[in-house]
């Protein structure tokens, strides 16, 4: 099975781990042995982003913010935002997404740096999986009774 580890300070870690196997097993990444994920819940991310993977076929590390500006995002935002890079973290993993020898992003093993962010096709990809996967994965019904 899939390595990952959950690091920084977030609620229901129990909650979220299992929320992660399940996406794993979604993604149909599950049973890979190989790589490992590092998912780390950080206060803010450079750019004022909501959340960052980079990677390759051995590893992805995911950051997920937990603040946007001064703002606290909420938590099933932030559970939501996690799909989107978990989605990420698949394409690295399976080759689809990757680096060229020049530094410039790789689709399916074709060049691709020339792409506006809103036109990538591991983005649209992502934008597309992320409430499906939040939807499907996310354990919604263990959280009733507990602050949100």
């Amino acid at each position: 099975m899939i390595a990952f580890k959950i690091e920084g300070r977030i609620k229901y870690k129990a909650l979220v781990e299992q929320y992660v196997a399940s996406i794993l097993r979604e993604l149909e990444i599950h049973r890979l042995k190989r790589p490992c994920i590092i998912i780390t819940f950080r206060n803010t991310l450079s750019d004022d982003r909501l959340g960052l993977c980079v990677g390759d076929e051995d590893f992805a590390l995911i950051e997920v913010a937990r603040f946007s500006g001064n703002e606290r995002i909420p938590y099933l935002d932030m559970m939501q935002n996690l799909a989107h890079e978990m989605v990420h973290a698949k394409q690295f993993i399976k080759g689809e997404l990757g680096y060229n020898s020049f530094g410039d992003w790789r689709w399916k093993n074709r060049n691709a740096g020339g792409y506006r962010y809103k036109n990538q096709p591991w983005e649209k990809q992502a934008n597309k999986l992320e409430n499906l996967l939040f939807q499907k994965c996310f354990p919604t019904n263990q959280l009733r009774g507990r602050a949100r």
